[in-house]
């Protein structure tokens, strides 16, 4: 077996993506993201800093407009290596990919996590929050994804009501193999990442009260997906015509030191 080495990084070093796609048509969005824009991401940011990358697509079937096409967390080495790596010419030309597919009026929305906040009343529409304050390496052990849009018969502030309660009980149950665990309250809809250090997690329990009030988009445990290429190998990309690619967790080849060299003419 391949020994890993584990990356724990903070709450607030990962950027939670909510991608809309600009167009209709799904089958193109999903064939440019499996093969150009996950591989990129996957193959081009680790050497400055990427720690970890959870891409999902969310299956349009009776999706609302509401609810985000896509969704992805990318943990950095440090709250500042995301910054740090734009400085390189491969993390900018990654970066202008986004126009190609998403529609950034409505994608480009706050993505730095803060602390889930103890008053209902401080939680702020479309703000991501982590609900536990020590590191995590999300790449390893296993991760719940939870995508859900606010049922009609469920007002926004009874919606916003009904996150508070669960993620307060999340946090009071101090379930041992837990560390990690982010959620955002976007324009009626919610998306839920928890991470546990078992990879044999069973997540029975967790969510199931907390799902049954909702409309459930997506619901699953992110599979573990090692891109065995480079970015000069004969490789068509991510299979996404298949349902069963739409939730991974890539792994990441992570070199140990990651922060971008500076050179001179």
């Amino acid at each position: 077996m391949k020994k890993t080495t584990t990356y724990p990084v903070l709450p607030n070093s990962v950027y939670v993506w909510r991608g809309f796609k600009s167009s209709s048509d799904f089958e193109k969005f999903y064939n440019f993201l499996g093969s150009v824009f996950v591989p990129s991401c996957a193959l081009l940011q680790p050497n400055v800093g990427l720690r970890a990358y959870l891409p999902t697509l969310i299956p349009q079937t009776n999706k609302p407009n509401a609810v985000p096409d896509q969704t992805a967390l990318m943990f950095w080495a440090t709250p500042e290596s995301h910054d740090e790596a734009n400085e390189t010419v491969a993390v900018r030309a990654y970066q202008n990919l986004h126009g190609d597919v998403y529609d950034m009026s409505r994608s480009h929305l706050p993505e730095v996590p803060t602390l889930f906040p103890k008053k209902v009343t401080d939680i702020q529409i479309e703000q991501p929050y982590f609900l536990f304050k020590n590191k995590a390496d999300w790449m390893l052990g296993s991760v719940k994804h939870l995508v859900a849009a606010r049922p009609d018969t469920i007002s926004t502030g009874d919606f916003t009501q009904l996150i508070f309660n669960w993620v307060t009980q999340l946090q009071t149950a101090k379930i041992p193999t837990i560390d990690a665990a982010l959620v955002c309250n976007g324009n009626d809809y919610l998306v839920v990442w928890i991470h546990s250090t078992n990879e044999k997690m069973d997540w029975t329990g967790i969510v199931q009260d907390f799902e049954s009030q909702l409309t459930v988009q997506l619901n699953t445990v992110l599979q573990n997906f090692e891109m065995k290429t480079t970015l000069w190998s004969n490789w068509a990309g991510i299979d996404y015509s298949k349902e069963e690619n739409y939730a991974l967790n890539i792994q990441l080849n992570r070199p140990r030191f990651t922060k971008p060299k500076k050179v001179g003419l």
